[in-house]
């Protein structure tokens, strides 16, 4: 028996089988020491139905022990009834994983520690930690109606974490720009030494020679790494139609859009967009889990609520289309609302240009620490990288200002974006049974007038 004939004989109104396989590779290091290489492979089978307002799920590593099983059976009333998109989508490697052997990989990642810590800096590097991991993510799901999506993603991902101190001042300098579909040209690509060379710098000026703002109103200037967490975090999240309806509460919060009733969230040059289209994204799909084609979602437009992320299910509550927003981690889990690449649109300014008209004021280039409550609406932010802007040029070092507020009052006071769009990686988390999905987030430098800064 193969998974289409699985399909064909479940007497349900609507069925998906999905063959799902996850293979990956990963390598750890600490201190430029090899602590292990693991290899995985977790793959298997799944199968979801619906029939008068039940939804039916199963899965298992073998096709024979797929039975259905009621697992929900109040609150999806009617599923949204659409075309199945069929087709195959593939991310192409330029440098397949195999053409560096794993002991070429570990030199490459020793060299970079090796490098780094020869940097003419005055604190020191505590603690220098690696994961390098390379995955390939392989679909195939065949509907009800015949028709079947195909989709084969391979993902490299390098994640850095290095903690610096300087007398009695300690930091944790993480990066997690470094994510993308596709091979190992983009080991060539991303100039990971180079960018974590001026990172180090930036982190060490800051331990060094850094002083504590002055509680009070500034104007403030955010770098496309805090643009991308808010977008992802205050945005993305609360914008997902299931935690709107309350699906996701017990879970992972709610949502500020559940009791916000007017649409204005933000201002003018507030665009907030979701699209798993980008080329080489770490979200990238062309159809999502439930065969409607993926496109762009431009969630806030103009600083307007414009539209939420659905799936085939929440689509049919809001009498709308699904936007192709479906996605499952694994085989033995089932699809649900999830982000892809989420980021703020970029404006016309130069990043020159945004902080000329700034005559006092942060500029905030990275971060150290972030929060946020249950309903996406309360944020904090604790500055890492982060600078005096006097007379629209940048000064001296500010020690770890904090900024806070709610999520519609932060939006509104944005007045400008830079021209430039910068992408960060991530693991999206949701879901019982949790899942973790491959997202970027993103976008431009934020210029944000009057905001109110504390200080740790």
């Amino acid at each position: 028996m193969d998974l289409d004939e699985v399909v064909k004989r479940t007497n349900l109104s609507y069925v998906e089988g999905r063959e799902h396989v996850n293979e990956t590779t990963s390598i750890y290091l600490m201190n430029g020491q090899l602590l292990g290489v693991s290899r995985e492979s977790y793959a298997g089978y799944a199968l979801r139905g619906y029939d008068n307002g039940v939804l039916y799920f199963s899965s298992s590593k073998s096709l024979d022990n797929l039975k259905l099983v009621k697992v929900k059976a109040d609150g999806w009333e009617r599923l949204e009834d659409v075309q199945v998109n069929p087709g195959r989508y593939e991310v192409k490697q330029k440098r397949s994983f195999d053409s560096m052997s794993l002991d070429e990989k570990v030199k490459f990642l020793k060299d970079v520690y090796l490098n780094l810590t020869k940097l003419d800096v005055k604190s020191k590097i505590l603690n220098f930690n690696v994961n390098y991991l390379e995955s390939v993510e392989e679909k195939r799901i065949v509907f009800h109606d015949g028709n079947e999506v195909r989709g084969r993603v391979p993902r490299v991902w390098i994640y850095f974490s290095i903690v610096m101190k300087y007398q009695d001042r300690t930091a944790t300098v993480w990066s997690d720009e470094f994510g993308a579909s596709g091979g190992l040209e983009w080991l060539d690509n991303w100039g990971i030494e180079e960018k974590l060379a001026e990172k180090i710098r930036e982190v060490d000026q800051v331990l060094v020679k850094g002083k504590a703002l002055k509680e009070g109103k500034y104007d403030v200037v955010l770098g496309p790494m805090l643009a991308g967490i808010m977008a992802h975090e205050s945005v993305g999240h609360p914008f997902e139609a299931d935690r709107v309806l309350g699906r996701e509460a017990a879970q992972a919060g709610l949502s500020y859009l559940t009791y916000m009733k007017e649409k204005k969230v933000g201002s003018e040059a507030v665009t907030v967009i979701d699209d798993p289209t980008l080329p080489n994204s770490n979200g990238f799909f062309e159809i999502d889990d439930e065969g409607v084609k993926a496109r762009p979602k431009y969630l806030i437009k103009k600083g307007e609520v414009n539209e939420l992320l659905h799936n085939r299910f929440s689509a049919s509550k809001y009498n709308t289309k699904s936007n192709g927003s479906a996605r499952a981690m694994s085989y033995n889990r089932e699809p649900l609302i999830r982000m892809s690449n989420t980021f703020f649109q970029p404006g016309d300014m130069t990043l020159e240009e945004l902080l000329a008209d700034v005559k006092e004021g942060v500029y905030f280039k990275s971060y150290m620490e972030w929060n946020i409550d249950d309903l996406r609406l309360g944020e904090r932010y604790v500055g890492l990288q982060a600078f005096e802007v006097r007379n629209g040029e940048l000064g001296d070092p500010v020690l770890f200002p904090v900024l806070e507020g709610k999520t519609n009052e932060l939006l509104s006071k944005v007045d400008g974006a830079s021209d430039r769009l910068q992408f960060f990686a991530g693991v999206c988390g949701k879901g019982d049974p949790d899942q973790g999905v491959p997202v970027w987030m993103g976008g431009p430098d934020l210029r944000l007038r009057d905001v109110y800064l504390k200080v740790i």
